[in-house]
């Protein structure tokens, strides 16, 4: 397989353009039958996958209040889609799949991720927020190519599905050109996820895109609406990554928002990081509502909130990001008590774990700590802790498909749902014994006990081992990639 060439679409220019490492060691890849091409298999399949599979024995968690946890029971699923969820289900000429030593669970949805930043993972591990936008955003981005994009976005996903995640929201702002854009989908579609993609500004010239920007969201978004999004039934949707009023003028961030409500798709933004009056903002243009998704919001005041709330918009919090970066204590308590959506995602691996364990473990461990502190401070002893496992672990499923607007088709075992489905082993000492199912899930549970992914009702998980040839025999030229852009961009000596 030729590696693809480091240069950017000569027949696109930005003119036209605005007018229309070792974690990889860890993933184990299993061979998939077929001919691999540059895209891979057309769908991502297996040769001997199967259109019902029968998932048995398990100890299943739907998060379906109206099923709640079955023990020792099966999933039947069917052209992709969950048919039943009960004991003993009597199928003939189906794939069968043992899950007596694991927990079924739906996939975790992580609403907010770069994954375009697989290839630089780790370097931001010590920047504050400013040295992030500086060097990232003001140097790193602007040397991706089409190719760099490709291999960020591969692996990025591919990372996502071996930790269990089956759904993203990717927040994609290096779109320096229509073959920048073209070929962060074509790594989507290549690794078998589900995914909104939310189409952001290129990432060539932060002092244009991120500072007080008079510069409209590209146009090329329509373009991607018509050819490369022209249904709402694949596993790939459309949305905005837009600036809103933290980073562009209150003219663009309406002709932002209006634009994406033409295109009938949500818009999400980046707000409340760096200082409150965003959502004021907003109310101001008149321009909230319930598909808008505020990620971060940490210096949001609680009338923001409110607003928020009130107009049914979604927040997502990248915690491990937000607490080191200096943005301030993720929101979860106060977007739960405006009666907002919560959510949770990673953010960026060039910064934190790329997991969705381990950022719903600090989303919950922090509220749990701010909501206890007033108890500390009064030199008293706490009786009750304010939230439930349960609820962390909805944030990451079902709480996470209402931000992205996918709650009838995700986010919980439940038949008529599309099959996202995840087993996670039981067998394992760190998840022996299980005692209760969902806090193994939420605190005893990593990537290392994800046996077994299915997206839609094609495995792309099995045994521990992803599927998929194409990630399989790409990691070096991801690596190469990683060390030519960071070295270009400043942060890596040549």
């Amino acid at each position: 397989m030729p590696e693809e060439s480091y240069r950017t679409d000569a027949d696109v220019s930005r003119r036209s353009y605005l007018g229309v490492g070792g974690a990889l060691a860890a993933l184990s890849f299993a061979p998939v039958g077929g001919a691999a091409d540059d895209r891979g298999d057309e769908r991502g399949r297996p040769a001997d996958s199967s259109d019902r599979i029968l998932i048995e024995n398990g100890t299943v968690v739907t998060v379906d209040p109206d099923l709640g946890t079955l023990e020792d029971a099966d999933v039947l699923i069917e052209d992709g889609r969950i048919e039943a969820v009960d004991r003993g289900i009597d199928a003939e000429g189906v794939e069968r799949i043992d899950a007596s030593d694991a927990i079924v669970a739906p996939g975790f949805v992580d609403a907010h991720l770069h994954a375009w930043q697989a290839g630089v993972r780790g370097v931001a591990s010590d920047w504050s927020f400013m040295e992030y936008l500086d060097l990232m955003l003001g140097e790193v981005s602007a040397h991706y190519e089409p190719a760099d994009v490709y291999l960020g976005n591969l692996f990025g996903a591919l990372e996502q599905l071996n930790a269990g995640v089956t759904t993203i929201l990717d927040w994609f702002h290096v779109a320096n050109s229509p073959g920048h854009t073209n070929r962060a989908i074509d790594a989507l579609e290549d690794a078998g996820i589900r995914a909104v993609f939310a189409h952001g500004p290129p990432g060539d010239d932060s002092d244009l895109w991120w500072e007080e920007s008079t510069e409209p969201h590209p146009d090329d978004v329509r373009r991607l609406a018509d050819e490369r999004f022209p249904t709402d039934d694949g596993l790939l949707t459309l949305a905005l990554g837009i600036r809103g009023p933290d980073y562009s003028t209150a003219e663009v961030t309406a002709h932002d928002i209006e634009l994406a409500r033409e295109l009938g798709v949500p818009a999400s933004m980046h707000i409340g990081s760096l200082g409150p009056g965003g959502v004021e903002t907003l109310e101001e243009l008149d321009l909230l509502g319930p598909d808008l998704n505020y990620v971060h919001g940490n210096r949001l005041t609680a009338e923001e909130f409110a607003l928020i709330g009130e107009s049914g918009g979604s927040v997502t919090t990248t915690p491990e990001v937000e607490m080191q970066m200096g943005m301030g204590m993720p929101p979860l308590r106060e977007t739960l008590e405006a009666g907002a959506i919560p959510s949770i995602g990673v953010d960026i691996v060039s910064n934190v774990s790329g997991d969705m364990f381990t950022q719903t473990r600090f989303a919950l461990q922090t509220q749990r700590a701010l909501d206890n502190q007033p108890t500390v401070e009064a030199g008293e002893q706490l009786e009750d802790v304010s939230l439930t496992a349960r609820q962390a672990l909805e944030f990451a499923t079902i709480d996470g498909a209402r931000a992205l607007g996918l709650e009838d088709e995700i986010g919980s075992l439940t038949p008529g749902k599309r099959a996202d489905v995840v087993l996670v082993r039981t067998g394992d000492v760190n998840t022996t014994p299980v005692h209760d199912p969902v806090e193994t899930l939420v605190f005893q549970a990593s990537v290392a006990a994800v046996d077994t992914v299915l997206v839609d009702g094609e495995i792309r998980k099995r045994h521990g081992d992803l599927r998929n040839e194409t990630g399989r025999t790409r990691r070096e030229q991801l690596v190469r990639s990683g060390r030519r852009v960071l070295e270009r961009g400043g942060v890596l000596e040549r």
